[in-house]
């Protein structure tokens, strides 16, 4: 979901902001083609479901000066970052758009302003959970009837989900859950990008939570629960 979704949002933007410039950081682990399959309705139905948006992947001549990109019918360019780690680029992002994981922490220990989505269109394909209930959605065979169950149990305690509002036992970054529309997270961001000032604010409550006692420790089990 969250390859159509975010192409879906960007689009969206890009139409009212084409100056705005768009990156995806790929994990090492990541093959670029799997990544494109993502944003072909022939090779995922989740395309259609989230606003039917596709693009193609563009694999630049010379990969030491340019990055490939997905490139949409519309002209909208998303660069793929295959450098790991990318906080250089990251930090200078205005916002993030990412789900549930350790990379909310890494975001937050950066002080970059995010908004966690978490779709609930197709609960089975969700499996971005931490520690056990993250391997359990991802068991070979059985992954797909864990993910669903666990994802099912886990929204409907309606709790926080990403570290900096776990660790701030508030909500200071933004959490959508539910059939999300890419038009309505776009009015979001939009608005984010429109206010900087409620950017400023974000950015110092994470800095804040960063630096309460014991959330170096926190992010550090957090990784290793994933090792």
């Amino acid at each position: 979901l969250g390859v159509p979704l975010t192409l879906a949002i960007a689009q969206h933007l890009h139409k009212i902001r084409p100056q705005t410039r768009f990156i995806i950081p790929v994990a090492p682990t990541v093959e670029l083609s799997a990544l494109a399959s993502f944003a072909n309705s022939q090779k995922n139905p989740a395309v259609q479901k989230m606003g039917g948006v596709e693009a193609k992947l563009l694999i630049p001549p010379n990969p030491e000066t340019e990055n490939p990109k997905f490139v949409t019918p519309t002209g909208l360019e998303v660069e793929l970052i295959t450098r790991t780690p990318a906080y250089d680029l990251l930090s200078q992002c205005r916002l993030c758009l990412t789900t549930v994981g350790a990379n909310t922490a890494e975001l937050g220990s950066l002080a970059i302003p995010m908004i966690v989505l978490l779709p609930t269109q197709q609960l089975d394909i969700m499996r971005a959970w931490d520690g056990l209930p993250g391997l359990l959605a991802n068991l070979p065979g059985v992954g797909a009837a864990f993910a669903a169950g666990i994802n099912w149990l886990v929204l409907r305690k309606g709790k926080l989900f990403a570290w900096p509002n776990i660790w701030a036992k508030q909500e200071i970054v933004p959490e959508l859950v539910g059939k999300l529309k890419a038009e309505t997270v776009a009015e979001l961001v939009l608005d984010f990008l429109s206010h900087p000032e409620k950017l400023a604010e974000m950015s110092d409550r994470l800095r804040s939570v960063r630096g309460q006692p014991g959330a170096a420790q926190q992010l550090a089990e957090i990784v290793l629960s994933l090792l």
